[in-house]
């Protein structure tokens, strides 16, 4: 799928902290409609800062583009419309019913004095549905698994009606299992035509080379490689972003990478 219609635009983004703490330099790339794209990098590599600049949620240097309009100067309500976003970590005080969770991706098609209707409901119900997790609609969030949680997370997404998913480590807290169950679904999303785009950040570059079309590897702020993932996922591109070596092996079209043990270098 690669070489689709650019939906996102990234050109020279840089993000600095308070105390002058650079966490982007100069960062350019591209997110294709019809592609999942996995920015992928160890700990502290900017992974985060860069979807929640994607997101409008910080203001860097350099211009991000959503169908070619520039995101802020897109009204946070209309931004929503456009990109979902599935953190990385959720907490809730209240224990909120899984179906009212999910129809809170309503909000950006609501007022403040409007409430969803029967149709929403319906629509929300039919989502978890097709996610397989019907079944916990009148649960509580806190009596949910963490993979469970994950999917009603990416159901209130999908509610939401945005045209590009954006999810931020999405299996940090999961099992092996729960990892393929995420991930799975999200790839379908995809090749349904159920979302435009899904962007998500990974460390893991495995997991990565299993459900990416495209990846941009980072490392302290700075894109080592981007594009398919057997062009990127080399040895000499691993080592620079995570300092150690790694193996890697091609069967069929599928690619293998085993981690050695020995730490090497630094990051890049």
């Amino acid at each position: 799928m690669m070489g689709s219609k650019p939906i996102v635009e990234v050109r020279n983004l840089t993000y600095k902290y308070k105390g002058e703490v650079v966490a982007l330099r100069n960062v350019s790339l591209t997110i294709n409609e019809g592609e999942v794209t996995i920015i992928l990098g160890p700990n502290g590599a900017g992974k985060t800062t860069l979807l929640k600049c994607i997101l409008g949620l910080l203001e860097p240097k350099g211009t991000i583009y959503i169908d070619g309009k520039n995101v802020y100067n897109l009204k946070p309500r209309d931004r929503a419309r456009k990109m979902a976003y599935v953190p990385q970590i959720h907490h809730s005080i209240f224990a909120y019913r899984v179906i009212d969770y999910v129809l809170m991706g309503r909000t950006p098609h609501h007022s403040l004095l409007t409430l969803p209707g029967e149709s929403e409901y319906k629509k929300a119900y039919s989502i978890l549905r097709e996610l397989g997790i019907e079944e916990l609609a009148e649960r509580t969030i806190a009596e949910v698994s963490g993979g469970q949680l994950q999917l009603v997370l990416i159901a209130r997404a999908l509610v939401q009606e945005a045209e590009i998913l954006v999810l931020d480590e999405p299996t940090a807290h999961l099992d092996i299992a729960n990892k393929i169950l995420v991930l799975s679904t999200v790839r379908k999303l995809v090749e349904q035509g159920k979302v435009r785009a899904v962007v998500m950040s990974l460390h893991d570059p495995q997991i990565a080379a299993l459900y990416a079309d495209k990846v941009i590897l980072l490392a302290h702020g700075k894109i080592i490689a981007q594009g398919k993932p057997m062009e990127v996922l080399t040895s000499s591109n691993l080592l620079k972003a995570y300092g150690i070596k790694f193996k890697t092996i091609t069967i069929g079209d599928q690619l293998i990478i085993v981690p050695d043990n020995t730490l090497e270098v630094k990051p890049y």
